[in-house]
């Protein structure tokens, strides 16, 4: 679930808010007027949301992976695939060497990332990452594979890979850490490039080495994504700039996110349902309530944004699903007394101190922050953009 706060209903009714009376800070107030400076960048990035709504989830892949295991999103170039690890350097997938993707490849386009594990603990089960890469044409899509499967695993004095194969994908180019019990693979098909990583964690400390399942894994991700694939239609390099900025009519209405933010892999934009399936933390129990309270679009910026079927469902979706024993409830900020806003008291170092939630009509908003003031500030104005939408 969502960090949230609490499960007793609040009301909200927008009359009893005085917006005169919001400290939003700096943050705007009002609804977005959604343009871009740059049209073909604007439309590479719409591209990529394209490509996250039409891809699966993990979970359709194997419906054990349903933990979100971070790093899911969209990109527009390869670099944004480069995490930083533990030797002050960067990699791809956080295993391979980052020399094959400091540049992007010709012809390419955009990708989404996604990545689910088996078990909220790490050490259990496995984790995958599946990523999808969309280029100009099925020449430059091969010749990126290539430069993408000549990236090394990093030697952490167990050895930096070997080639393995797939009997069932042939031209998939696929490398193997045994001790780590990883294979990572970039696959070719039409003018996209399929990227799947395995990493049996359990395994590996267990010491058992087990390559076929490793491809066999590695192969019903391949399969199921390529298959999705087949009704995706990219879009023509010379259209991209032709490419709707807003098409979910989400990100007029969503705090965007400023300059310099360090929110966690975020970004300005917004996905369907399925599309935002992929960032939740469990995708299994979001889309049983995604189905129950009809969410169809969500938004990203300085927070998120969800879009349900009614008043009545964004009040569920709020009682319901922002529920974690291990955040507290703290004073609302001035002039909002139906956000939620709570502190953070738990085993996650990673967590966001502060976070805050608030239904407003048939959305329901959710900010974090590192500073109480920043997370209040950003609620109030994710609140008085939607109040002031007319």
């Amino acid at each position: 679930m969502v960090a949230g706060c609490g499960s007793e209903s609040t009301a909200h009714e927008a009359d009893s808010v005085d917006l005169t009376s919001l400290d939003a800070g700096s943050y705007a107030t009002t609804p977005i007027q959604v343009t871009a400076s740059d049209g073909g960048a604007a439309g590479r990035a719409a591209e990529a949301l394209r490509i996250g709504d039409a891809m699966p989830l993990p979970m359709d892949i194997d419906p054990a992976l349903t933990i979100n295991a971070g790093g899911v999103r969209p990109f527009t170039n390869v670099s944004d695939l480069l995490i930083p690890e533990m030797r002050g350097g960067k990699s791809a997938f956080g295993w391979l060497e980052d020399t094959a993707f400091t540049t992007d490849p010709t012809g390419f386009t955009a990708g989404f990332a996604t990545s689910a594990q088996t078990d909220v603990d790490a050490d259990l089960g496995y984790r995958l990452t599946d990523l999808v890469l969309s280029f100009d044409s099925a020449g430059d899509a091969a010749a990126a594979a290539e430069v993408f499967a000549s990236a090394r695993f990093l030697d952490w004095g167990e050895g930096s890979g070997e080639p393995t194969r797939s009997e069932a994908h042939p031209g998939a180019l696929l490398s193997l850490q045994p001790v780590r019990q990883v294979v990572a693979g970039f696959y070719p098909v039409g003018s996209f490039v399929i990227g799947t990583l395995i990493q049996n964690q359990e395994k590996a400390s267990e010491k058992i080495s087990d390559l076929p399942d490793l491809i066999a894994k590695f192969d019903k991700a391949i399969a199921v994504t390529e298959d999705r694939l087949k009704s995706f239609r990219p879009t023509p390099p010379d259209r991209l700039t032709s490419l709707p900025l807003d098409p979910l009519g989400m990100s007029r209405l969503t705090l965007p996110r400023p300059a310099g933010d360090r929110t966690a892999h975020g970004f300005n934009g917004a996905l369907d349902a399925h599309g935002a399936l992929h960032r939740e933390y469990a995708s299994g129990a979001a889309l049983s309530l995604f189905a129950k309270d009809g969410v169809d679009a969500v938004g990203y910026g300085a927070g998120v944004l969800y879009r349900t079927r009614d008043d009545t469902a964004a009040k569920d979706l709020l009682d319901t699903y922002f529920v974690d024993k291990f955040r507290h409830r703290i004073e609302s900020p001035a002039g909002l007394p139906g956000a939620r806003c709570t502190k953070y008291h738990g085993p996650n170092r990673h967590a966001f101190p502060f976070d805050c939630t608030v239904a407003y009509g048939r959305f329901v908003a959710h900010v974090w922050s590192q500073q109480r003031q920043d997370a209040s500030q950003r609620i109030s104005a994710q609140y008085a953009i939607l109040a002031n939408d007319k």
